[in-house]
């Protein structure tokens, strides 16, 4: 099966920078505006002879920006790289404002179906 994370990875990178969820360090100072992604589930979903042959992962994806307008803008952005890579959306929604980094955010699930040929 494909490389999930290359496949989402190369669709994220762009004007602003991409790291898995959690992946800044504490001491870091935070990038005016970036995306975070992280694999919520990968359940296999059909067998054959007993081995797994597809599978859905569900990755929720988050744009967290100084800028309010950036921020409304990310279901767009999202969409427009994410589906073209072969992903659908499952859903979005608003983050709480951070008041300790000054960021707002919003994330977005999508689903990415694999089945081994």
């Amino acid at each position: 099966m494909a490389n999930i994370y290359e496949i989402l990875t190369d669709a994220l990178e762009g004007d602003y920078p991409v790291r898995e969820q959690g992946a800044f360090a504490a001491n870091e100072t935070l990038p005016e505006t970036f995306i975070t992604y992280q694999l919520i589930d990968e359940p296999d979903t059909a067998h054959y002879d007993n081995e797994p042959v597809s599978k859905t992962s569900r990755f929720q994806v988050a744009l967290y920006s100084k800028d309010p307008a950036l921020k409304q803008g990310a279901d767009a952005l999202f969409r427009s790289v994410m589906i073209t890579a072969g992903f659908l959306r499952s859903g979005g929604r608003d983050l709480p404002y951070d008041k300790g980094t000054g960021h707002y955010g919003y994330a977005s699930d999508y689903r990415f179906y694999e089945t081994e040929v």
